[in-house]
């Protein structure tokens, strides 16, 4: 029986591909962390 369960760094990594969503990042980090969290700057992965 196949698992119909989604997994949750399959979940972020599609929902963050686009950099309009980091709105949900934030919102998620400041939930789990319990203070305010805002991005800044974003950084691309080939200067990193």
């Amino acid at each position: 029986m196949a698992s119909n369960y989604i997994r949750f760094d399959w979940t972020m990594k599609r929902l963050l591909r686009n950099k309009a969503n980091f709105a949900v990042l934030e919102g998620f980090l400041t939930t789990l962390l319990g203070e305010s969290i805002l991005i800044q700057k974003l950084l691309e992965s080939e200067s990193n």
